[in-house]
Order: C-alpha cells, then structure tokens, then sequence
C-alpha cells in the first residue's frame, strides 16, 4: 500500500482546499439571486396609495387565483405561458378586440411597454379574439409596435382568473404571485399608473 508523500499531501489539501472555497462561493452568489426574488416577491403593495383616477377599481385579492399555466400562441404560430416570465414582473392584460373598454385601453399599454418593458418587467397582452386577422389589423390601425400579439386559443383564461368581464389587468411578481388586479379599461400612461410601475420596480 502506498502513501503520500508530505509534499503530495499538502498539495491535496490545497486542492480541496480551493474546491471548499469555490463551493462556498457559488452557493453564496446562488443564495444572493434567491434572496433578491424572495425579496421582490414579499414585498407589499399599499393598493391604497393608487386607487385614484382610472385605478379606483385596483384591488388586491385576500386569496388571488393560481396564475394559469394556460398556453398562448401568436399568429406566427409560436407558444409561450405565464412561467416563461418567471423572475420578472409581468403586468398582463387580457382583452379582445370586439370589447369597447380593451380598444380604448390598448394605446396606452403600448405606451407603458415601450417605457418600461425590460428584463424585470413585461407588459403583456392576451387577446381572447379567435381570429389573427382581427388582432393584426387592430395592432396595424392603432401603431401598437411594443406588444405581441399573443391569444388565448381556448378562451379558458378568463374564468381561471375569475375574470367577470373584460378588459382585466393583474401584476404578478417574479414568483408568479398575483400582486394586484383592476378590471375595466385604466389610463397606463396616467400619473398614478407611472407610480404604481415605479414603486413595484423600486425606482
């Protein structure tokens, strides 16, 4: 049976040694990006501070819905769901454009996605229509060039979100918990929308 040499040996300590020291070290920078969406996810929303204007109806849920895992598709034919977003804030509005409140509301989600949409926040449109001629030509009419035209191709996400009519907008956080939701058209580029956005991004 062989043995180490005192050289060899003290060089097999540094190596694990240094093995120990990197482990630590990813484990550390892996708990630090766990904790950051821990503490985004937590973090609570003073509605009350926001229901003014076109925001009167923001409410926050006691017991909010499970965010679906509902697939959507887009006329180019690609899919993508609600987890795809994970580690973001996605504000998602679900509308269609047979309904008149969506019409009047869509301009102004456009204008916040072209302001805020960035690697921690998606402004995302659903529309229930089933026909992807009618949403490109509405997305062509009003210049809507921020948004993706995704649909749901069951019409099934309204009634999981318990959805009472359209439009309806709720906010999750990057966990997929719902934050916050208003039904009924709001004004996304008023001074209280700016404010809401700012305070959940904590700018």
């Amino acid at each position: 049976m062989k043995f180490l040499s005192i050289a060899n040996a003290i060089k097999l300590m540094l190596v694990i040694g240094v093995i120990a020291v990197f482990a630590v070290v990813v484990q550390s920078c892996q708990s630090s990006k766990d904790d950051d969406i821990i503490r985004l996810s937590e973090k609570k929303l003073e509605i009350d501070d926001f229901k003014k204007g076109s925001f009167r109806k923001l409410q926050s849920l006691e017991a909010p819905p499970v965010q679906p895992i509902t697939r959507f598709v887009d006329g180019a034919g690609n899919r993508m769901q609600l987890t795809d977003f994970k580690g973001q804030y996605v504000l998602m509005n679900v509308w269609a454009t047979w309904c008149a409140p969506c019409v009047i509301e869509m301009p102004s989600l456009n204008a916040l996605a072209e302001q805020k949409n960035s690697e921690n926040f998606t402004v995302l449109t659903i529309s229930m229509d089933q026909d992807d001629a009618a949403i490109d030509t509405f997305f062509e009419r009003n210049n809507l060039d921020a948004l993706t035209k995704w649909r749901d191709p069951g019409m099934n996400l309204a009634p999981k979100l318990n959805a009472r009519g359209l439009p309806i907008t709720i906010i999750y956080n990057p966990n997929g918990d719902e934050i916050a939701r208003i039904s009924g058209e709001a004004d996304w580029t008023s001074d209280e929308a700016l404010a809401l956005v700012r305070e959940i991004l904590g700018e």
